[in-house]
């Protein structure tokens, strides 16, 4: 089996380089977030990486070779000069150094559009993005998700909790019951596990889903499955305390309830790709 796919890679030199080189850059853009101890994460986002890497190279092997088109080497050209605004565009402090990573997306994606066509440019466009933008600025995206979705979830679970009879205010990130104050912080917003999640949500969108439209509607309910899961474990931390008292609050308590915030989420999620499927399912049998 592996004799047989270095033997497509060799047919498709290509597409060898193009993995070789993203694999290059995920790699040493992990390497500071190993070095800031958070070993998952980067291992996490190393292994989402290999996926990415793995689909677009797939994509040598399953597409028909054609010459380039004349017009693909025109957008590719305009690509590039794209790239070169926002390579001139400020740098240093974030978001500024934020506009070089995705000129140097643009530049990567130009390359494969000149050499390779729309088809598989197209499928190096998310390799691209994961590798030279989100694993370089992962710590700074993390931070920039964590707020709004923090924020979501202290509305929602408020929403539920007064919907259910118990009478709670909130108050940005913060919930104020009778005798509980709970406030949502970082490590309880769910978003230290987002990185797993997403390549969780991305093995399950491949296996259910065949359309690359049904794939993206699909993957897009990420981040609502997550703040649905952390309200989740908020309302359910909030009874547990009702019935259980302070127990609830102890750390044993605490993170359980932190892993039924996983457990929640992905269930969400995978019931909304079922729901797709049986949709799609239903469309096509119409169509027959």
């Amino acid at each position: 089996m592996i004799k047989d796919v270095l033997n497509k890679l060799l047919k498709h030199p290509l597409g060898a380089l193009y993995g070789t080189l993203l694999g290059l850059v995920a790699f040493f853009s992990a390497i500071p977030i190993f070095a800031s101890g958070a070993w998952e994460a980067g291992a996490v986002d190393l292994l989402m990486a290999a996926l990415l890497i793995a689909l677009m190279v797939k994509k040598f092997f399953t597409s028909e070779r054609r010459p380039v088109l004349f017009s693909e080497k025109c957008t590719a050209w305009g690509i590039l000069l794209l790239a070169d605004i926002l390579a001139l565009l400020p740098t240093g402090k974030f978001p500024g150094s934020l506009t070089a990573a995705a000129a140097f997306t643009l530049i990567i994606c130009a390359f494969v559009l000149y050499f390779s066509g729309k088809t598989i440019a197209f499928a190096a466009v998310i390799p691209a993005l994961w590798c030279v933008v989100f694993i370089p600025y992962h710590q700074e995206i993390i931070l920039l998700l964590s707020f709004p979705l923090r924020l979501s979830a202290t509305a929602l679970s408020g929403m539920l909790l007064n919907i259910s009879g118990i009478s709670v205010v909130t108050a940005g990130t913060s919930l104020t019951l009778p005798g509980l104050d709970i406030a949502i912080t970082d490590a309880c917003s769910g978003i230290n596990q987002l990185d797993a999640f997403i390549l969780i949500a991305f093995i399950a969108v491949e296996l259910l889903h065949r359309s690359t439209l049904w794939k993206l509607l699909h993957f897009a309910f990420i981040i609502p499955a997550v703040i649905a899961g952390n309200a989740l474990r908020i309302v359910l931390t909030v009874l547990l305390y009702k019935i259980l008292g302070e127990t609830v609050l102890q750390n044993s308590w605490h993170t359980v309830l932190g892993y039924s915030q996983i457990i929640f989420a992905l269930l969400i999620f995978i019931a909304v790709g079922k729901v797709f499927t049986m949709v799609n399912r239903k469309n096509g049998e119409e169509e027959k």
